[in-house]
């Protein structure tokens, strides 16, 4: 403790004893101070900051004035993460490059996850201190929270401070400490008075010439309060705040007066060039006023700003100033920040705040902000203040409608459909421009379909839009897409939905050319949404060269669209796969996956996480799958925090959790992942989803499980049928059939398999290529079950099939079931086929395949097996994956796990799993060891 530091010693204790355990449990800690006005919270911080001899402290700073500002509290963070590396950088061009993002608002998400990285890259312990919570903006709150989660995941020494107010902005923020990281590992300071002892020693050190009566005298009026203390014993006879300052004001030069009325009013620190060019003053002049202000002791210097020493005597000063100087003093501040601001969200709305208290015009400053890249950092309070600053200004003129049509613009891409719906039918009904109405006619229709309760509404809304007169080919291109989407969505007229696809594509052709050749943005966006639609279109319809033929197009036009050339990307993928261009594609996936983690765009990356999986699923990379999904799973629970399933619903064709079990179900015990996925039906509410849990349970019963649980097979397969109803999706009800044919010939029901099967016949053309190959070998299945040795030919031409396009996990399937199907008739070669599966199983770590080929073999009188050491003349480290052998490369060359982590793009958790996996099957039992294996391999001579 510093020799100017007096009182707060148990609570000092406790503070550094959180950052302590921190550091020595490499897991986040917390605290949250709590007192009022006067209490010495901030007194406390900035001791603990001069104690604490952390890595890296990092800050974030309310204030009143910047508390609806986005981020307003976060710049220093911000800044400071902004400095680590390449996530670094990518956080800097998203805060303060000119275009953040190259087609549309910067989505927060995108920020976080970019502070979240640059937070990986700092190595050694790191403080985050956290000072007037109760003025810290949502936004702010909401970045701590999501690094808070990130640090826990990754088990990060990382100390949290917090102080504020007692107000329910502190105790939530406590609520979601305790969540994030358990109530173990955060405690609670409340701030009463100064023990008597501290108390007079801290009088006796601010006026060392009071008597004792004196000194007890204060202490009663103080009631131990710090500030007061200090305030008091400063003050000489003053009893009263205001009155002191009027006496330190009289005191001021006039300058000196001028910079504190300023600071009242901005209600935050200001630096010194900030001051001058306010106020238009040259340099010397500034200096010499602040250096007045300070010696006054109502405004401390921290670093390059001056503040005010305490909140306590903003609100004084305030008190004395005018009205008139108010208002003056706020439209200085927003003349200066509206000059200085450019697209700048946080300046801007800033600006805004100091424009509407000094009583000016406000609608233009409110178009500007609502025009910023960074619009969506407003969040749903922003949207809804700005919603009233558009009501009120009017209706007819240029700007007001242009307001209007910003805040709805604004509530759509922030997904408050309810707020975008009403927004939109009240513009268009207050316009008479054609086009304007159409847009929010259309606009309208597309908010009411995202809403369960008024989806009913959209068609009668596109209807409207229809009926405008307007020569806008965009537009039209736009109505028609969206039209050919709720035909086929909500009123399931399929025939004519997809014919209503393929015109407004044929139309966009038309207009802009096939491949165009020169287009804006708008007319790429329209463009690109037809196509969507049409695609959709061909894959319900299970019509694979249309959607390879759409995809291709599709990657063509969105290759200047940051997100649209990711999705363009997965739907080739979907469309290569349903070919059986099966590597081609694994590699499809994988760049739409690289690049929605490289360009940190987090929903995305949860889409293309899914897509890549389920296909590496498919050719048996498990490992790889795992990792994926796993990566998937981590970013799902920092954005949504305490939340289950937050992000479910906007993954795509597949649910993270679904294909998680799928590789459990592999990978593990099948019996825990069945458990599992029963847990998992319990959690997820929508349908569409929740059907794709119940087919597997159903599957994987029949599939390694006895007669005796058919009960439970049918009671899935009932069940999925049920949510494939209430999904009512086309293509997923065809596939129900072809899992539920395949369970049922599992358990020797061979009618009811058959069934299945004829359904799925009947209900569509030839599918996707794998489920052409499953149709054939569960035909090939009920022929073994009635003798027809047939069916034994028919598996090898599968196995053959399956081999040659290297769907690799399917093909153990086959190959099992061959092997079964031998048994009867040529025992020697069941024995090989099952040799071959368990081989196969083990090579790609699928433990429940290789469990079931050994125990064919064991059935048959064959000894099985474990896979050993290394063959004769193979390495080590010739047996890592790919992905292994990339970390293992970057050990050898003397990298961190951090830098590793930074590097590929992967969680610190991640690199760590792959260090442990790379020692043990290297041999090697530390980084030193593995690199001297890597450097011996590397100059060993090869065989000619």
């Amino acid at each position: 403790m510093s020799a100017g530091f007096v009182g707060r010693r148990v609570e000092l204790a406790l503070l550094d004893s959180v950052c302590s355990k921190a550091n020595a449990d490499n897991r986040p800690a917390a605290a949250l101070i709590s007192g009022l006005p006067g209490s010495g919270k901030s007194r406390l911080l900035a001791e603990l900051r001069r104690r604490r001899r952390a890595t890296h402290v990092l800050g974030v700073v309310g204030y009143e004035s910047a508390f609806r500002v986005p981020l307003g509290a976060a710049g220093n963070l911000l800044r400071e993460l902004g400095k680590v590396g390449a996530a670094g950088e990518m956080l800097s061009e998203f805060l303060f490059g000119p275009h953040p993002v190259d087609d549309r608002s910067l989505e927060p998400l995108r920020l976080f996850e970019a502070a979240r990285r640059a937070l990986l890259g700092l190595e050694g312990s790191i403080l985050l201190i956290a000072d007037d919570l109760q003025w810290v903006d949502d936004l702010s709150l909401a970045l701590c929270s999501y690094l808070i989660r990130s640090a826990a995941e990754e088990e990060i020494p990382f100390a949290v401070i917090a102080a504020t107010r007692p107000t329910t902005r502190g105790l939530a923020f406590n609520d979601s400490l305790s969540k994030d990281l358990g109530e173990d590992r955060v405690w609670t300071i409340d701030l009463g008075p100064l023990e008597p002892d501290e108390g007079a020693q801290l009088i006796r050190q601010l006026g060392p010439q009071l008597s004792a009566q004196r000194v007890a005298e204060l202490w009663t009026r103080s009631k131990g309060s710090p500030f007061w203390l200090g305030f008091l014993a400063r003050s000489g006879e003053e009893h009263d705040l205001g009155g002191y300052i009027a006496t330190s004001q009289r005191g001021l030069g006039r300058d000196a007066a001028r910079i504190l009325a300023l600071l009242s009013v901005a209600t935050r620190p200001m630096e010194a060039p900030e001051l001058e060019a306010v106020l238009e003053w040259d340099h010397a002049r500034t200096e010499r006023a602040i250096a007045d202000l300070e010696r006054s002791g109502l405004a401390v210097v921290q670093g390059v700003a001056v503040g005010l020493a305490h909140d306590l005597i903003r609100a004084s000063a305030m008190a004395q100033l005018s009205e008139s100087s108010r208002r003056e003093l706020h439209a200085l501040l927003a003349t200066f920040l509206e000059r200085h601001a450019a697209t700048d969200v946080q300046l801007l709305h800033e600006a805004l705040v100091h424009r509407r208290e000094a009583g000016l015009d406000a609608d233009e400053l409110a178009l500007r902000v609502l025009q910023s890249p960074r619009r969506r950092f407003l969040g749903r309070d922003g949207l809804q203040e700005l919603g009233r600053l558009a009501d009120a200004a009017g209706s007819s003129q240029p700007v007001a409608i242009a307001l209007r049509l910003a805040v709805a613009e604004l509530a759509s891409e922030l997904g408050e459909q309810q707020i975008a719906l009403d927004r939109w039918t009240n513009l268009a009904a207050g316009v008479t421009d054609p086009t304007l109405r159409a847009t929010a006619f259309l606009a309208a229709s597309r908010a009411a379909a995202s809403l369960m309760e008024r989806k009913e509404e959209a068609f009668s809304l596109l209807e409207l839009a229809l009926s405008e007169a307007t020569d806008d080919p965009v537009l039209s291109v736009e109505i028609a897409s969206h039209r050919a989407n709720l035909l086929q969505v909500q009123k399931h007229r399929a025939a004519e939905g997809r014919r209503a696809a393929f015109d407004a594509t044929e139309k966009a052709r038309e207009l802009w050319g096939k491949p165009p050749v020169e287009i804006d943005s708008r007319e790429r966006d329209a463009f690109v949404a037809a196509l969507q639609v049409a695609f959709d279109s061909a894959l319900v319809e299970e019509n694979g060269p249309a959607q390879l033929q759409i995809a291709e197009e599709m990657a063509h036009l969105a290759g200047s669209s940051e997100e649209g050339s990711i999705l363009a990307e997965q739907d080739r993928a979907t469309a290569l796969m349903f070919a059986g261009r099966v590597g081609e594609a694994v590699a499809s996936a994988r760049r739409a996956w690289t690049q929605a983690r490289q360009r940190m765009l987090p929903m995305l990356t949860l889409t293309a996480g899914s897509s890549l999986a389920s296909k590496l699923i498919d050719i048996a990379r498990f490992d790889e799958a795992d990792e994926v999904i796993s990566e998937c799973v981590e970013l799902e629970r920092r954005v949504a925090g305490s939340g289950e399933r937050f992000a479910m619903a906007k993954v795509g064709n597949w649910s993270i959790h679904d294909l998680r079990h799928q590789i459990w179900l592999s990978r593990g015990d099948w019996r825990d992942a069945i458990a599992g996925l029963e847990r998992e039906v319990t959690l997820q509410s929508q349908p569409h989803f929740r059907m794709h849990l119940h087919w597997h349970i159903s599957v994987w019963l029949a599939r390694c499980g006895d007669p005796g649980r058919s009960g439970e097979v049918e009671r899935h397969a009932e069940a999925s049928r049920q949510d494939a109803l209430a999904a009512d999706c086309r293509r997923c009800s065809r596939e129900l059939a072809l899992k539920t044919a395949e369970s049922f010939a599992r358990l020797g029901r061979l009618e009811e398999a058959e069934k299945e099967l004829q359904a799925w016949d009947e209900n569509g053309r030839p599918g996707a290529l794998n489920d052409m190959l499953w149709r054939r070998q569960l035909g090939a299945l009920i022929a073994v079950a009635r003798g027809d040795p047939a069916g034994i030919a028919e598996i090898e031409a599968v196995l053959a099939e399956r081999d040659r396009l290297g769907l690799a996990g399917a093909l153990l399937w086959t190959r099992l079931d061959l092997a079964r199907a031998l048994i009867g008739s040529d025992r020697g070669r069941a024995a090989e086929e099952f040799r071959k599966a368990g081989d196969e199983a083990a090579a790609a770590g699928a433990a429940t395949e290789q469990h079931l080929a050994e125990l064919g073999l064991r059935r048959l009188g064959v000894r099985t097996w474990r896979r050993g050491q290394a063959r004769a003349g193979e390495s080590a480290l010739d047996r890592l994956s790919d992905r292994e052998r990339e970390i293992a490369k970057l050990i050898g060359a003397g990298h961190s796990n951090p830098e590793i982590a930074s590097r590929l793009f992967l969680s610190r958790k991640t690199v760590e799993r792959h260090v442990s996996n790379i020692l043990a099957r290297a041999g090697a039992r530390n980084r030193t060891e593995l690199a001297r294996l890597l450097n011996v391999q590397e100059t060993r001579p090869t065989s000619s």
